[in-house]
C-alpha cells in the first residue's frame, strides 16, 4: 500500500453531512480511546476520479482527533483505500450501508439514517425514469417512498406512519416512539387523534412511591454492578499472580516507629529510576478511601485497587505475626499495660468522633459526605 500523508486527507462537506454526529460525551470518550490504544478502527479513503483528491469517507471525528494531537496517521497503519467504489454514488450507497449494518437498530434510528440519503434516493429514481424515456427497457421502477421504506425495513404503510409521526408529532410522543414505549402504530393514532388535556390524576403519596420503587431497582443495579466489579478484579487479580505478570503501579511498606503500629503503605511509579509518588496510606481497611483514590491517574487505578488489596493482605498477616512476637517477648504485664492504654486512647477517640461527627454529618447543612465516610473508617480503624 503506497503511503498517504495526512496532509493529503480532505473533508467533503457532503459526505462529512452524511454522518452521525457524535456527542460531546461519545467524541470525548472516542478520543480518550485513541490516545490510550491507537486507532482500533482504520479511516476509510476514497480517490475521486475526477480530481485524484484522496477524500474521507468514513472516520472524519477520528481523522480531527489525530490532526488535533498531531498524531502521524501512517505510523498506526490505520487506513484503508476504499478502491472498489466508482463514484460519488457508490460511495454513498456504501455509506448508507455502513451505517444501517450497525447492530439493534431501531426502526425509529434507521429512518433517522436514511432520511439523510433521501436525495440519493430521489436522484436514483430521475435517473430511471430519463433512461425510461429514452427507450431502454427491461428497467424496475424506483418509487422513492418504497425504497426508502425497504432500506428502513419496515412496509410501505409503516413508513408513511413513520415519517408522519416524526414530522407533525410533539417531542413528547417522538422521545417515547425513541425510548421504544409505543410503537409506531400507536404513535401515529396519538398523533392523529390527540386526546384532550386531561388533568394530573395522580396523587403526592403515589408519585412517592413510584420515586421509591425506581431507587429501589437503581440501588438493586448498583449493587448488582459492583459484584461483578469484584468479580472480574478478582479474577484480572489471579491472572496478574498466575502468570507474574510485572505490574507499572508498585507499592513499599513504610516502617512504623512503633512495632506494634500498622504501617503505612507508599505507591508509586519509577520513572528513569527516580520513584513518582502517588499516594502514602494506611492499608488496614478493606477497601481505599474515595480521597486517596482520587489523587491515583485514571490510567493506574485499577491496578490500585488491586494492589491495595493485595497490600491490605499482606499488613495484616505482618502486624499479627509482630504483635505475636511482642507479646511473647514483654509479657502479660505489658499486655494488660496496652490494653488499659487502649481503653484510655479509646473514650479520647469517642469523644473525637463525636465532635467531628457533628461538623461531617450529611444531615447538617454543612455536611461532607466524602469526609463523613472518611470518618467513619476512623472509627472501625479506632475500634469504637
Amino acid at each position: 500500500m503506497a503511503y498517504i500523508d495526512i496532509k493529503d486527507l480532505k473533508v467533503d462537506k457532503e459526505f462529512e453531512d452524511l454522518l452521525p454526529v457524535l456527542s460531546p460525551e461519545e467524541l470525548e470518550k472516542l478520543e480518550n480511546s485513541i490516545l490510550q490504544y491507537g486507532l482500533l478502527d482504520p479511516i476509510k479513503i476514497w480517490q475521486e476520479p475526477d480530481t485524484g483528491e484522496w477524500i474521507i469517507i468514513d472516520g472524519h471525528n477520528r481523522y480531527n482527533i489525530l490532526k488535533k494531537h498531531k498524531i502521524d496517521w501512517h505510523y498506526w497503519q490505520d487506513y484503508k483505500i476504499m478502491g472498489e467504489l466508482e463514484t460519488r454514488e457508490d460511495v454513498k450507497q456504501w455509506m448508507l450501508e455502513q451505517q444501517l449494518g450497525r447492530r439493534n437498530l431501531s426502526p425509529e434510528e434507521k429512518y433517522d439514517i436514511v432520511q439523510k440519503f433521501k436525495d440519493m434516493f430521489q436522484k436514483r429514481a430521475k435517473e430511471n425514469q430519463s433512461a425510461g424515456g429514452k427507450g431502454i427497457s427491461n428497467l424496475r421502477e424506483v418509487n422513492v417512498q418504497k425504497e426508502m421504506a425497504k432500506a428502513t425495513g419496515v412496509s410501505v404503510g409503516s413508513y408513511y406512519k413513520l415519517d408522519y409521526v416524526k414530522k407533525h408529532g410533539s417531542k413528547e410522543i417522538n422521545q417515547q416512539l425513541h425510548d421504544k414505549e409505543i410503537s409506531i402504530d400507536k404513535a401515529y393514532q396519538m398523533v392523529k387523534n390527540p386526546k384532550p388535556t386531561e388533568k394530573e390524576s395522580i396523587t403526592p403519596e403515589q408519585k412517592i412511591i413510584e420515586f421509591d420503587n425506581r431507587m429501589n431497582e437503581i440501588d438493586k443495579e448498583i449493587s448488582s454492578l459492583r459484584t461483578e466489579r469484584e468479580t472480574l478484579m478478582r479474577r484480572r487479580m489471579s491472572l496478574f499472580e498466575s502468570l507474574d505478570i510485572p505490574c507499572e503501579l508498585k507499592y513499599e511498606f513504610i516502617e512504623s516507629v512503633s512495632p506494634i503500629d500498622s504501617r503505612d503503605c507508599r505507591f508509586y511509579i519509577e520513572i528513569d529510576g527516580h520513584k513518582q509518588i502517588f499516594v502514602e496510606c494506611s492499608v488496614c481497611f478493606e477497601k481505599p478511601s474515595v480521597f486517596y483514590t482520587d489523587k491515583i491517574p485514571d490510567k493506574y487505578k485499577n491496578d490500585f485497587l488491586m494492589l491495595y488489596k493485595k497490600a491490605s493482605f499482606e499488613e495484616k498477616e505482618h502486624y499479627n505475626r509482630v504483635l505475636k512476637e511482642w507479646y511473647e517477648k514483654h509479657g502479660k504485664n505489658k499486655e494488660a499495660k496496652l490494653t488499659n492504654d487502649i481503653g484510655k486512647d479509646q473514650e479520647f477517640y469517642k469523644k473525637c468522633f463525636r465532635i467531628l461527627a457533628k461538623s461531617f454529618h450529611p444531615d447538617n447543612g454543612d455536611g461532607n459526605m466524602e469526609a463523613m465516610q472518611c470518618l467513619n473508617q476512623l472509627k472501625v480503624m479506632w475500634g469504637i
